[in-house]
């Protein structure tokens, strides 16, 4: 039998590196993560997380770890993951009922995700209210269940961040399926 690696390297999309990273810290993997636009003459990785196992008291990150990435990737389940179609979430609220402080949410997620809370829930809802268009559901059935009082503030928001109203979005892509 041939003995397991001590290191393996491997690639990771960013979009998708906090699954990886939780991944290996449910199963209590010692890892680290290297960012991918770091130089070939830095010794010490951009990023790092680690997950030290109790019966290595040596290891030692050369980075700052993350603060608290299992609250803040169970806030982005929550909130951006299981339901976007919920009104938009107060960062305050949000922090007070995973028991962190709005600084720690704020910083957290930033490192975690690359981007603030706020940006990050609104591209998602973006992105649902695209594949809702897509389905063929209209824009005031969209700003519905999205919250919005009104489908022009709606309508508005999708411009602001697609560049063309959903209208234009939907007859743009015809081919999508009709309810």
């Amino acid at each position: 039998m041939s003995a397991l690696p001590s290191t393996v390297e491997f690639s990771v999309s960013t979009e998708n590196a906090h699954i990886v990273v939780m991944l290996l810290l449910s199963h209590n993997i010692t890892f680290t993560v290297i960012s991918s636009d770091q130089t070939e003459n830095t010794q010490s990785p951009a990023i790092a997380i680690a997950n030290e196992p109790k019966t290595n008291p040596t290891y030692v990150s050369k980075a700052p770890l993350i603060p608290n990435l299992k609250l803040i990737e169970s806030i982005y389940l929550k909130y951006i993951n299981k339901n976007i179609e919920q009104s938009i979430p107060n960062e305050t609220q949000i922090a007070a009922e995973f028991g962190i402080s709005l600084g720690t949410f704020k910083n957290g997620f930033r490192k975690v995700y690359g981007k603030p809370f706020y940006q990050l829930y609104l591209e998602k809802r973006i992105e649902h209210a695209k594949m809702l268009l897509l389905t063929g559901y209209k824009s005031a059935e969209i700003a519905e269940r999205l919250g919005y009082s009104q489908a022009i503030k709606f309508n508005k928001i999708f411009q602001k961040y697609v560049g063309i109203t959903p209208k234009q979005f939907q007859n743009n892509h015809q081919g999508g399926a009709r309810r």
